[in-house]
């Protein structure tokens, strides 16, 4: 009977040792896995903190390369021509293109509802000429009518269009009696199509230079 109390002691302990091993090396193992886990950690927030800094760079270099780009460019950056600076009083220019357009201030040119030119209109209309025939000699005119959106009421044509229209022909008829030719000058209307700022810069007749830049092709 004691032989075998001592015998299941022995049985006993030993499962107890061999327990005891195993819980040892369990834990040996979970303390790897928990170093290999700060270690990855520690990798993971390494190149977090790498990708922060290069976004950072990366954003700097695009604002200041944006703000590069806002410096406006020449005529000689873009390669197109600078547009006339000894303009009348109401006229503007600009480039769509290859087409010059002055733009001409339909209070410059005409009374509200009327077709028929000032006699202020001539003077400006007379050095736009001049312009086109020193620096632009034998190009193609087009002239395009402009209103604002007020409704025709009392002035007798049937709509904004016929107005600019009007206008845009009038322009031309006193062009071909200062040397152009008519069919050197075409016409539009555009009525209040394509409004502006305000409704005294809608009214607008507009002399389009077509093909006056150097690297236009030839007619």
């Amino acid at each position: 009977m004691r032989a075998l109390f001592a015998l299941s002691l022995v049985v006993a302990s030993s499962v107890l040792v061999g327990c005891n091993h195993a819980t040892k090396d369990e834990v040996s193992m979970l303390t790897q896995e928990n170093q290999q886990l700060t270690l990855q950690n520690k990798d993971l927030a390494n190149a977090l903190d790498a990708e922060k800094q290069e976004r950072q760079r990366l954003e700097q270099a695009y604002a200041t390369n944006a703000s590069s780009n806002t410096t406006p460019t020449t005529p000689e950056q873009t390669n197109t021509p600078p547009v006339p600076t000894d303009l009348p009083a109401g006229v503007s220019a600009e480039w769509h293109g290859s087409e010059l357009v002055l733009v001409v201030e339909g209070d410059v040119l005409f009374d509200s509802g009327k077709t028929t030119l000032k006699n202020n209109a001539k003077t400006t209309l007379d050095t736009l000429m001049n312009t086109i025939t020193k620096t632009y000699p034998g190009k193609r005119i087009r002239l395009e009518g402009f209103t604002d959106s007020d409704p025709i009421k009392k002035s007798g044509f049937k709509s904004n269009y016929h107005l600019a229209f009007e206008r845009a022909y009038t322009v031309g008829q006193y062009m071909e009696t200062k040397g152009f030719k008519g069919d050197e000058i075409s016409y539009a209307s555009f009525g209040a199509q394509e409004p502006r700022g305000t409704k005294a810069q809608s009214r607008r007749v507009e002399i389009a230079v077509v093909e006056a830049a150097p690297n236009a092709a030839a007619d």
